[in-house]
């Protein structure tokens, strides 16, 4: 796929330093070194300020490689294939890691080479996938073969290893990503504000969360009261369960048991505040009633928390979905390490019968480099963790509906974050679907999004929830990620937990009316074509009209609605 090697060269040239020289420190001979998959930094117009103070503090999370890797992607193709001994026989935690995770050896190898560097707060995490540790710049210069500076983006100064991390050859094959080395965050989560009509301070037309229950044909479904959900959170979740607690109230709605599960250093910061309360009203709500809601809470939106994050979303296996309305571009992710480190993370908890759910983007075909837009802006390319081969993407629509949430008609939105991925692979489920799938290729090729809901606040229709008290419209993939939560809960406590992750069983649904043409080309290398035709498929809502920027609402799966919008009862029947 030399194409799409070639994007991936013009994208990461459009992410360079801004023209900035940055000289490759000499060092030791590299003989006693072996590479990770964390690569240089790499950020757009930034100017470069010079070496990082060595006593900067540093929080990272050492990638662990998990056992038996063919075993392993063999064991998860047999879990999620009908017929298969093993179909749907999910593995618990302990079970996975017996079987998957990293040896004791080599954790205790990980963790005796930190501490002997220096580290502090050495602990092994996520069914020994990462080991956490903190320290300085200048110790993991020292560990990591590595060199960080310091770089002026906007009004923010930020760090960043300006050489690839590197680890003794003793530990070639235990460690796979060294991620924390830079702190350039995500954009901080923010719904898109609907704009009230001229003259009148309220928002006209927005749905209360329970309204979309119609509009998706989930009011005949159960609720989701046997299913725990998780939403990824950031800072201070204080007043985000008070204004629950008012939207229960003032909704007549079920009250959510929920628990907050501290995943490393917290913080005070409330910057994501609004994004949160509409995580939690939304998906409680649209799922009618839950078993319990865990929010993962972090204390900023670094990839080295992130990571962390999800790795206890896994190795807890509380909830069987979880929602993450955040996003940046997935070329950062790629080349510091997360993207490798939380595929694996997120293939067990496929392989235990979770999902994560996450925002495709607001910025149309281009990923978030800078804040959510609602419309095409930035670098072309996709968004982490939406882009992620064992993730959910969820990506936007404009809905217009009746006041009781009917629908009238839905168009693909030109904000929905969609597109190819020049770095993730596709997972197999995808081969009938996916123009830029390739069995053998290694460098890209995963079509976002896999499904969309309302996310258009302002020429459609907008989600009504409670900030400050207040009643405000709200929209973005950062709410049809947590719809598409709600209404999952529904499907799994009708399918008493058992349906796993959610894109396979998608995909397997459309897959069983629309098969793609296997073709072998020159080489013999068989490639599977997707429908010419494809036919409507019951379950989904086939979205034609609309684009992104680049890419067109199509007949059938497209980058801009995926597979089209869930018709929650039709897709409750079907799906298994």
């Amino acid at each position: 796929m030399s194409v799409r090697r070639l994007g991936l060269a013009v994208t990461l040239a459009a992410a360079s330093l801004g023209g900035a020289a940055i000289a490759q420190t000499a060092g030791a001979s590299t003989a006693a070194w072996a590479s990770t998959a964390t690569k240089a930094v790499s950020l757009p117009s930034a100017t470069l300020l010079g070496a990082t103070p060595d006593k900067t503090k540093l929080s990272l999370a050492i990638a662990l490689a998990p056992r038996n890797q063919s075993q392993l992607n063999a064991a998860t193709r047999a879990m999620y294939t009908p017929g298969s001994a093993t179909f749907d026989h999910f593995l618990t935690p302990a079970q996975w890691t017996a079987k998957y995770g990293a040896s004791p050896a080599t954790v205790t190898a990980v963790r005796r080479y930190l501490t002997a560097a220096g580290f502090t707060g050495v602990h092994a995490a996520g069914d020994r996938l990462l080991v956490t540790a903190t320290g300085t710049a200048a110790q993991a210069e020292s560990a990591f073969h590595t060199s960080l500076s310091q770089f002026k983006v906007g009004d923010k100064t930020i760090y960043g290893n300006t050489k690839a991390a590197m680890v003794p050859t003793s530990l070639r094959n235990a460690v796979t990503a060294v991620i924390g080395l830079n702190n350039l965050p995500l954009v901080t989560p923010k719904p898109l504000q609907a704009k009230p009509e001229a003259g009148s301070p309220d928002i006209e037309g927005g749905l209360n969360p329970a309204q979309f229950d119609t509009t998706y044909d989930a009011t005949g479904t159960p609720a989701g009261s046997n299913t725990s959900i998780a939403l990824l959170t950031e800072g201070d979740t204080t007043t985000v369960l008070t204004q629950l607690r008012l939207a229960e109230s003032k909704e007549g709605l079920s009250k959510a048991a929920v628990t907050v599960v501290p995943v490393g250093p917290q913080s005070t910061d409330t910057s994501g505040a609004d994004e949160f309360d509409m995580d939690t009203q939304v998906s409680t709500a649209v799922a009618g009633s839950v078993k319990h809601l865990y929010l993962y809470n972090i204390g900023s939106l670094v990839d080295s928390d992130i990571d962390a994050d999800l790795a206890a979303f896994a190795s807890q296996d509380k909830a069987q979905a979880m929602s993450a309305s955040i996003g940046g571009c997935d070329v950062n992710a790629y080349l510091d390490g997360s993207l490798v480190s939380t595929d694996v993370v997120l293939q067990e908890a496929a392989m235990q019968g979770q999902t994560l759910f996450a925002s495709s983007g607001d910025n149309g075909d281009a990923c978030m480099y800078v804040a959510a837009l609602g419309a095409p802006a930035g670098v072309p390319g996709t968004n982490w963790p939406a882009s992620g081969d064992y993730t959910t993407a969820v990506g936007g629509t404009s809905l217009i509906s009746d006041s009781d949430g009917n629908r009238i008609q839905e168009l693909g939105w030109i904000g929905s974050g969609g597109g190819i991925s020049e770095v993730e692979n596709p997972g197999f489920w995808t081969a009938d679907t996916d123009l830029g799938y390739n069995a053998e290729d290694v460098s890209g090729g995963r079509a976002v999004p896999d499904i969309a809901l309302d996310a258009d606040p302002n020429l459609a229709t907008p989600a009504n929830i409670y900030v400050d008290g207040s009643v405000e419209g709200v929209g973005g993939t950062s709410l049809s990620s947590p719809l598409m939560l709600g209404l999952w809960a529904r499907m799994e406590t009708s399918h008493k937990n058992t349906l796993g992750l959610a894109s396979i069983d998608l995909y397997r649904v459309y897959d069983a009316i629309n098969p793609g043409t296997t073709e072998t080309t020159p080489v013999g290398i068989p490639v599977t074509i997707p429908a010419a035709n494809p036919a409507p498929v019951a379950g989904f809502t086939d979205i034609t009209v609309g684009s992104n920027g680049a890419y067109p609402a199509l007949p059938g799966y497209d980058e801009v609605t995926g597979l089209g919008a869930p018709d929650t009862a039709v897709l409750n029947k079907v799906i298994k």
